[in-house]
């Protein structure tokens, strides 16, 4: 078990799917007091169901300040405090060439990557710096934050936002015993990714099984990551086994982006 998660209460956003379930899961294991939320609530169902007790499941818009202070009034409402935040939510941009990215999908990206990322940072804040046990936040970037790339220009843009916030932020709230941290995945097993693969396909004249084994390829522990093994690393980002971990941009890549 990791240190100081017990009893504690996490709010987890994006959490239907993939990383953000995933993490739900860890966290619950660990004895942590789970809040779910999604846009769509077919995943949070299932989610529920199979974790069964200490979780309370949200649906809503990440990037809507109502919706977002409802998230966090229920963890308080149902378990005392709010602890632990998860800003994991993020939207599948596409692989669109800058001259034809539309700007609806723009505004669109930035309202889910970015003002969701900071309405939720600041909910957590306000929340966390009046509690006696202050609390914990990790944000789920990319290695999309780390460089850029063709055809995801503004999902990039997105991540290095979602970066600079962290940074940012680091240096407002140490003092209140609040620590702000960013995991960095790279090509993590999800459907999202699957998305992409079909994407970078297109653009190159590939097929999307070719692109798949293309990245693999270049990993070097030559495979994409599990999202249980990103779950593993927000959670231990969350835990007091790292106290002093605070600001840090941490890559999970297989190596792929030292």
């Amino acid at each position: 078990m990791l240190k100081g998660l017990t009893g504690k209460t996490a709010l987890v956003t994006g959490a239907a799917a993939g990383i953000g379930a995933a993490t739900c899961r860890r966290l619950h294991s660990e004895g942590v007091n789970v809040v779910a939320e999604d846009r769509g609530g077919g995943g949070l169902v299932a989610l529920a169901a199979n974790l069964g007790d200490r979780i309370v499941t949200v649906v809503g818009d990440v990037s809507a300040a109502a919706d977002t202070e409802r998230f966090f009034d229920t963890a308080v409402e149902h378990f005392g405090s709010i602890d632990l935040f998860h800003a994991n939510a993020g939207i599948d941009p596409g692989v669109v060439l800058l001259a034809d990215l539309d700007m609806a999908d723009f505004d669109r990206i930035f309202a889910v990557n970015v003002r969701g990322a900071f309405l939720g940072a600041r909910a957590a804040v306000r929340r966390m710096s009046t509690q006696p046990g202050r609390g914990n936040i990790v944000f789920t970037s990319s290695v999309a934050g780390l460089k850029g790339d063709a055809g995801v220009a503004v999902d990039v843009a997105s991540k290095h936002a979602v970066n600079g916030l962290a940074k940012s932020m680091a240096k407002e709230i140490g003092h209140l015993g609040i620590r702000v941290n960013v995991v960095c995945p790279g090509p993590t097993q999800t459907s999202m990714m699957d998305r992409l693969e079909v994407g970078i396909g297109n653009l190159g004249g590939a097929d999307a099984e070719g692109v798949r084994v293309a990245l693999a390829t270049v990993i070097p522990l030559g495979r994409y990551a599990e999202a249980e093994e990103i779950a593993a690393t927000v959670a231990w980002l969350l835990s007091d086994e790292v106290p002093y971990m605070h600001g840090e941009i941490v890559t999970v890549g297989g190596g792929l982006y030292p």
